[in-house]
C-alpha cells in the first residue's frame, strides 16, 4: 500500500479533542490546512457526540480532560467502530496513560510534522487491513 498523499488528506474528516485552548487552537489551525474537514472538541463527551454525528476518518485525542476523559471516549468509540484510527496525545509516558485501544501515542509537546506523519501512517495501516 502507498502512503497517504496530500490529496487523500484533503478528503479526510478528522476529529481533534483537546481541553487546552492554546493547543487546540494552534494544532487545530495546522490540521485545518491539511485536511478537508476538521472537527474540534474541548472534552471527551463533546468529542464522542461529534464522532457519532460526523463519523470522522481519524480521531486524535488528549487523555486528561474534564467531563469525560480521553480513555473513556476511546472505549465508547471503539464500541461503535473497531477500525477507526485513534491517535493519543499526552504529556505522560507511563502505564497509567497507556491505552491499548489506541493505534498510536504522541508525547507532548507535539511536533506538527510528527502528528501529520502519524495520521498518514494510520491511514496507510488502515488500507492494509
Amino acid at each position: 500500500m502507498t502512503p497517504a498523499t496530500a490529496e487523500e488528506l484533503r478528503q479526510l474528516c478528522l476529529l481533534y479533542v483537546e481541553d487546552e485552548d492554546i493547543a487546540r487552537l494552534s494544532i487545530g489551525s495546522f490540521l485545518r490546512r491539511q485536511v478537508g474537514e476538521l472537527l474540534l472538541a474541548s472534552q471527551g463527551e463533546e468529542g464522542l457526540r461529534l464522532y457519532q454525528e460526523k463519523r470522522p476518518a481519524v480521531v486524535i485525542t488528549d487523555l486528561e480532560m474534564p467531563v469525560m476523559n480521553g480513555m473513556e471516549m476511546i472505549r465508547r468509540i471503539r464500541a461503535l467502530d473497531h477500525e477507526i484510527p485513534i491517535i493519543i496525545t499526552t504529556a505522560y509516558d507511563d502505564d497509567a496513560h497507556y491505552c491499548p485501544e489506541a493505534d498510536m501515542t504522541i508525547l507532548k509537546p507535539i511536533s506538527f510534522m510528527e502528528l501529520l506523519q502519524a495520521v498518514k501512517d494510520c491511514l496507510t495501516a488502515r488500507e492494509k487491513r
